[in-house]
């Protein structure tokens, strides 16, 4: 019990070391920040099990490997093309009106014990500490239902989202997105925050830290 108490304090302290260091960094450059294309990239990692690998992070959650990338529109389209089967789920209008922040989560239980992963408490907290959940697959469903070739945009996205109570027995492995709402213009950091990830019944929650960069419009 005292351990893991003390990891709740680690954890919580690290998560307000991100906010408020964060914070101080916008509150210098509010009335400059660009605008205009997004790209976000992971940012020096502060936990120890944690390290960045090219345009992914990469970590050791109880055992468990875990990869984390954001996925841009054009790597979004090629995660689905690489997959037989799926097509691309969004009208390219849906995207361009309000496009969503994507991340390719990668899990590989390489311990003995099961892997349990609810990414329904997962969250992508701002700067200002504002916490987005996923979108879920009945929102998109609500959406997209009437759209032109909604029966194989909806299979692809069942086949694909993590947005349900997710179980890995030992030795398997699972692969999805995390969709996330469109990002304010004001946002700058990152910290997505698996919160209920457990090995062998062990809670052990995941901080992974991204910065945003925006390409400034004429």
């Amino acid at each position: 019990m005292a351990i893991h108490v003390r990891k709740t304090r680690e954890r919580g302290r690290l998560a307000r070391a991100f906010l408020f260091g964060a914070s101080l960094w916008v509150a210098g450059c509010a009335t400059t920040a660009p605008r205009g294309e997004v790209t976000i990239h992971p940012s020096p990692q502060r936990q120890a099990t944690h390290q960045v690998v090219g345009e992914s992070i990469v970590a050791s959650l109880g055992g468990a490997g875990v990869t984390v990338r954001w996925l841009s529109a054009p790597a979004v389209e090629q995660f689905y093309a690489a997959k037989p089967g799926l097509v691309y789920p969004w009208p390219r209008e849906f995207w361009k009106e309000s496009r969503p922040t994507v991340f390719l989560l990668r899990v590989r239980n390489q311990t003995r014990d099961e892997v349990q992963f609810d990414p329904t408490l997962a969250a992508l907290v701002s700067q200002d500490g504002r916490r987005e959940r996923p979108v879920s697959y009945e929102e998109m469903y609500e959406r997209l239902a009437g759209a032109e070739g909604a029966g194989p945009r909806l299979l692809s996205l069942q086949a694909s989202l993590f947005s349900r109570f997710v179980v890995i027995p030992s030795g398997g492995q699972r692969e999805g997105l995390l969709v996330f709402p469109a990002l304010d213009s004001e946002v700058r950091h990152l910290l997505l925050d698996l919160a209920s990830f457990f090995v062998g019944g062990r809670n052990t929650p995941g901080l992974f830290e991204f910065q945003v960069v925006r390409q400034k419009t004429e």
